[in-house]
């Protein structure tokens, strides 16, 4: 799967609608997918605009009515296509409550409501919102309770991302068939909350979608990433990480590294450190093997042999400038396990990048680091997030992963994946530490760098997405966000084993 423009989206459902009933069938299995987002809600208001994205909006209220939900319509603009006057009357029928936008305005009719679903605009709009719908989305907006968007925030280009004057913000955004091109914007990222992918019917022929189309990172993919855990096993069966991290005052990075590879099903970690630092690392994280050294060099007997015996290897995590370029190289040398290489470990190679080329590595910078490693400015790697990502994994012949809201991850192919997940909760210090243990954990355990990196950067999301939701968005931290990984794992094991039953 990959993400589409509205015209592919368009043409592929124009193959699927030959009639109107067909084009009912879809608008069904598409409020079918809505409603389950909405079982758990009581009372919900619905804002209905004119065409079949209005069309949805009407069946679900059709369907929740019929489960025993308060529901109420507020027609924005009255139906004009043949399947939205066909909903509409349906609902007429049943009796549920609607009204106009300007009747709930001047007698003040809009109820309070558990969920508003927003169903005025399709991936069709152009221009700016203005006149009533402005209104309806400003208000949307405005009132208290879950906001779910059918197929895309109203007033969101399907196509740029960009707002249309105003659009909805919404908690969560079901979208149909595939992701939308918009959704990789910057300005999408607070629109559409929640991304939920489902197919809704309409087949889609990919041989006609160009290659440079990036992928979403969507459950029902990344769980088959997952590694297996067979019951006969020990701990040299998931994997030894070996992780040159930390410093004197910034061990805490190297202790959320080690816990979240722990975390990530990993079976041994070995920390390198300075001497001096071993006492504090083995009370941070008693899990884990220290290996403490007078100086980091690659020749060193025991690191040679921990090398030797990696299964993976991650550098960085709060290493500050304790090594050199020329040390990273040699370790990359030394071993021929997948290299995680973060934060500090990417700052020094900022020195000397082409060290990098054609190495069994996965890089994890945010923007600014990217930056030091391209010498281009931030804004400029912003403005092309996927293009800039795509250029340098092609250049060096590494994996990828460009962290942000949209994080994206960049295999030497040229194929792109990209995250729809997104919190507040994991801008926090630590979070990218966090990240390369388990990126660093999946490769001991057997995955490919862009393998560990796609299937990481989804439980890492999934596990600050969860850890908002236990102790709030401002109040998370990055302890919060390792501790959340084991329902991370949970949620996604207990998915393909609901898809192998």
């Amino acid at each position: 799967m990959r993400f589409l423009t509205s015209g592919q989206i368009k043409s592929f459902e124009t193959k699927a609608i030959t009639d109107l009933s067909s084009s009912l069938r879809l608008i069904n299995s598409a409020a079918n997918v809505c409603v389950k987002e909405l079982s758990h809600f009581g009372a919900i208001c619905i804002f209905c605009g004119k065409g079949n994205n209005g069309a949805d909006g009407y069946r679900i209220a059709e369907l929740l009515r019929r489960k025993g939900n308060k529901v109420y319509i507020v027609r924005v603009f009255e139906p004009e296509t043949d399947e939205c006057r066909y909903l509409a009357g349906r609902c007429e029928e049943e009796r549920i409550p609607s009204f106009t936008f300007q009747e709930a305005c001047e007698g003040g009719r809009i109820p309070r409501c558990d969920a508003v679903v927003d169903a005025i605009f399709g991936i069709g709009i152009h221009g700016s919102v203005a006149g009533v719908a402005a209104e309806a989305i400003e208000r949307i907006n405005s009132l208290d309770a879950f906001v779910l968007s059918v197929d895309i925030p109203s007033g969101l280009d399907a196509d740029s991302g960009a707002v249309c004057g105003i659009c909805v913000r919404a908690d969560k955004t079901v979208t149909f068939t595939a992701p939308k091109m918009g959704m990789l914007s910057g300005e999408s990222v607070d629109c559409c909350g929640t991304v939920v992918v489902r197919r809704a019917g309409v087949p889609v022929d990919w041989s006609l979608v160009p290659e440079e189309q990036p992928s979403p990172l969507i459950e029902e993919e990344v769980v088959k990433l997952l590694p297996a855990r067979p019951r006969l096993s020990h701990k040299g069966t998931f994997g030894r990480a070996v992780m040159i991290v930390g410093s004197t005052g910034m061990l805490g990075a190297a202790a959320i590294a080690a816990r979240a590879a722990m975390k990530s099903g990993v079976g041994l970690v070995t920390i390198v450190c300075k001497r001096g630092l071993e006492n504090t690392v083995n009370i941070l994280v008693p899990e884990a093997v220290v290996l403490p050294l007078e100086e980091y060099d690659v020749n060193n007997p025991a690191l040679e042999l921990a090398l030797i015996g990696a299964s993976s290897v991650l550098i960085g995590c709060g290493l500050g400038r304790s090594v050199s370029a020329e040390f990273i190289a040699s370790v990359l040398d030394a071993t021929t396990a997948p290299t995680v290489i973060d934060a500090d470990g990417l700052n020094i190679l900022a020195e000397r990048p082409e060290l990098l080329r054609h190495r069994n590595v996965v890089v994890t910078p945010h923007p600014l680091e990217f930056s030091r490693l391209t010498n281009r400015p931030v804004a400029e790697i912003e403005k092309d997030r996927l293009g800039s990502a795509r250029s340098f994994a092609g250049e060096y012949g590494i994996s990828l992963v460009l962290k942000g809201a949209r994080t994206v991850i960049a295999e030497p192919g040229g194929s792109l994946s990209v995250s729809l997940s997104s919190t507040s909760a994991l801008a926090k210090a630590g979070s990218g530490d966090a990240l390369a243990g388990v990126i660093c954990a999946l490769c001991a355990q057997g995955l490919s760098p862009v393998g560990a990196a796609r299937l990481g950067v989804y439980l890492h999301a999934q596990a600050g997405i969860m850890a908002g939701r236990l102790c709030g968005e401002y109040s998370a931290t990055v302890s919060d966000i390792v501790d959340s990984l084991k329902y991370a794992f949970m949620e996604v094991s207990g998915h393909e084993r609901q898809s192998l039953g």
